[in-house]
């Protein structure tokens, strides 16, 4: 149950649904067995669609993977760092969903270089002709992240949108007519989906863009993500996206309230209401963060809930850990979602 009057529309139970079904498949190996790994995900996510009310229509699949699913993994690791694919809905086939994954939780290097490397900032790079005011900067966390799927990821032959970058399928999708491009993720997915709908966004309109004609209309439902960038940058994103960014966070996730000084304060006084406390090493780790990380802000006002406490989950990262996976389901009304990824669930190959 939740303790806020959060009432979730159909648009956002259907994005925390393909979100969370961008997780499909993450623990297969990625770099020393990589032959068939982005097939046996695309069989995943194909036998889980009919399985979630929610992504259906009549009893049938009402989505279908048009482009991936693709996936990065950094030199030398070997779990999957990034995984994204997209899908078209088929009642209304104008619709399109990008879905990220958020972080791999084995996935070392994902961890560090897309989590935590949010010590450096990088400007944000903006298209030719646009100015911003002040200086919008990016960590390089999401900075590593947006290149990666801009750049470093395209399905492999044989799968939907063979070869084709996400820019270079989106500019085909835009080319013929009027659509509705929808960016969705969860965790660190939940920083990069509306910080990729921005690059999009951002563009639009312009001779020689991937979108000249502004066919598309973008927009981003986003949950729990940390902030991208600097106050700038989020000015700018809010200026660009306005009312079309949905960034969903639950108050007891400790992830959405990284990296702002403000939002980090209460961090280690989160759980006290369940008799729970950050623990000695924790509380080290999270000085850091307070007293060296600077300027960073989120994007939008935000669309808040808070989940329950889970008094089972009896220490910090426990409950931290359910409160940010478990608990968006939960909010938005369908808890089935967790039931039936967890089920399907592969051995690594």
């Amino acid at each position: 149950m939740t303790q806020s009057g959060f009432q979730p529309t159909l648009k956002e139970k259907t994005a925390v649904a393909l979100a969370y079904l961008a997780y499909t498949g993450e623990e297969l190996i990625g770099k020393f067995d990589k032959e068939g790994v982005e097939e046996e995900i695309l069989t995943l996510v194909q036998e889980t669609l009919p399985k979630l009310a929610v992504l259906c229509e009549a009893g049938e699949p009402d989505w279908k993977v048009v482009w991936g699913p693709a996936i990065y993994t950094f030199p030398l690791a070997a779990h999957q760092d990034n995984g994204m694919f997209v899908v078209q809905r088929i009642s209304r086939p104008h619709e399109y969903t990008i879905a990220i994954r958020g972080t791999n939780g084995v996935a070392i290097m994902d961890w560090l270089r897309e989590d935590l490397s949010v010590w450096r900032k990088v400007d944000w790079q903006l298209p030719a002709g646009v100015v911003a005011s002040g200086n919008p900067k990016v960590s390089k966390a999401t900075s590593t992240g947006v290149d990666a799927l801009l750049n470093r990821m395209s399905p492999k032959e044989g799968l939907p949108g063979a070869s084709m970058t996400i820019a270079s399928f989106l500019t085909d999708v835009a080319s013929s007519g009027r659509c509705e491009l929808l960016f969705t993720g969860h965790s660190l997915a939940g920083c990069l989906a509306p910080t990729l709908a921005l690059h999009f966004c951002q563009s639009q309109g312009l001779e020689d863009s991937w979108d000249p004609a502004s066919n598309a209309t973008v927009s981003t439902i986003s949950f729990a993500g940390p902030s991208a960038g600097n106050s700038d940058f989020a000015a700018f994103s809010d200026a660009q996206l306005g009312p079309r960014c949905d960034r969903i966070f639950n108050t007891l996730d400790i992830v959405p309230a990284g990296w702002a000084s403000a939002t980090l304060k209460p961090l280690p006084h989160l759980y006290v209401s369940g008799g729970i406390k950050m623990g000695f090493v924790l509380k080290l780790f999270y000085r850091l963060l307070y007293l060296t990380l600077r300027n960073y802000r989120q994007i939008s006002k935000g669309n808040p809930f808070t989940w329950e406490i889970q008094p089972e989950k009896d220490s910090y990262l426990a409950q931290a850990a359910v409160q940010h996976f478990d608990s968006y389901p939960n909010a938005l009304g369908e808890p089935e979602i967790l039931e039936v990824l967890r089920k399907k669930a592969s051995p690594s190959v």
